[in-house]
This record gives structure tokens, C-alpha cells and sequence, in this order.
């Protein structure tokens, strides 16, 4: 008797799931960085100081996208404006970096980082990677539905 053990096939198909679930990650942390950036409260139509949640013309949170990680996140880098593009939504393609799988999540608009990193308002400030903390949790079991198949 024979046994053909079909070994690359089998690790072709069980990395293929996991950039299933790398993706799925990845647009998870996407979406929860969205939620946190809301509308800055105005009063007759002026922006109120201190009021704000990171949220003026919504280019920011349209910017928020999830990417391979050679992806290129300076094509974000637009003036702020009502009519710019939605880069999220778009499942990435994860890379293979040695034995890892990685998907990046972030905003290459030029001001992106200093609101991430600087906002007064503590509900703004890391809102990319305190999304990641969130749903890291739920990572395990995304995994595991991805492999069962």
C-alpha cells in the first residue's frame, strides 16, 4: 500500500485559510478604528473647542484601510474634503514574512499620525492601535473557524 501524503498541498491550503483569518483580523481592527473617530461637536455651525472626536469631513475615517503590508498607504495622503474616496472595505492580501502572516492596518494621510498619536480627546488618541488590543481577543477563534473550514 501506498500513502501519498500530498504535503505541499496540505500547507499551500492550510496557509491560505490563515490568510483567511489574518484578513478577517485585519478588517475587524479596520472597522472598530472607524467607529472611534465620530462627528466634532458644533454649535451655529463652528467647530466647539475641546468638543471634538477626531471627525470634521470624514476623510480620515475614509482613509482608515487595511492593506498587505507593502501596500501603499501614501496614495491616502489627499486634502480633506467630503468627496474623498473610501479606501477600507477591501479585504488585504497578507504577506509571508519568514513563518508569520501579516496584514497592516492604518492612514497614510500626512496628518493621520498626529491625531492617532497626539488628539487631546482620549477617545481619539491610538485609535488604531487600541482597536487592535480589542479585537485581539476574538483572533483565536476567528483562526480556528478559518482552518475548520
Amino acid at each position: 500500500m501506498d500513502l501519498n501524503w500530498e504535503g505541499a498541498a496540505v500547507n499551500a491550503e492550510i496557509e491560505q485559510r490563515l490568510k483567511g483569518a489574518v484578513a478577517e483580523i485585519a478588517l475587524r481592527i479596520e472597522a472598530k478604528a472607524k467607529t472611534k473617530l465620530q462627528p466634532s461637536q458644533q454649535v451655529k455651525g463652528r467647530f466647539v473647542k475641546g468638543g471634538g472626536r477626531g471627525l470634521r469631513t470624514g476623510t480620515l475615517r475614509r482613509s482608515i484601510h487595511a492593506d498587505k503590508p507593502s501596500g501603499n498607504f501614501g496614495s491616502d495622503n489627499v486634502a480633506a474634503g467630503a468627496g474623498t474616496p473610501e479606501r477600507g472595505g477591501q479585504e488585504p492580501t497578507p504577506e509571508r514574512d519568514g513563518t508569520r502572516l501579516m496584514a497592516a492596518v492604518g492612514s497614510g494621510l500626512g496628518y493621520a499620525m498626529y491625531v492617532h498619536q497626539g488628539h487631546y480627546n482620549p477617545e481619539v488618541q491610538g485609535f488604531i492601535t487600541r482597536s487592535a488590543e480589542e479585537v485581539m481577543p476574538q483572533a483565536l477563534s476567528i483562526v480556528r473557524r478559518h482552518v475548520a473550514g
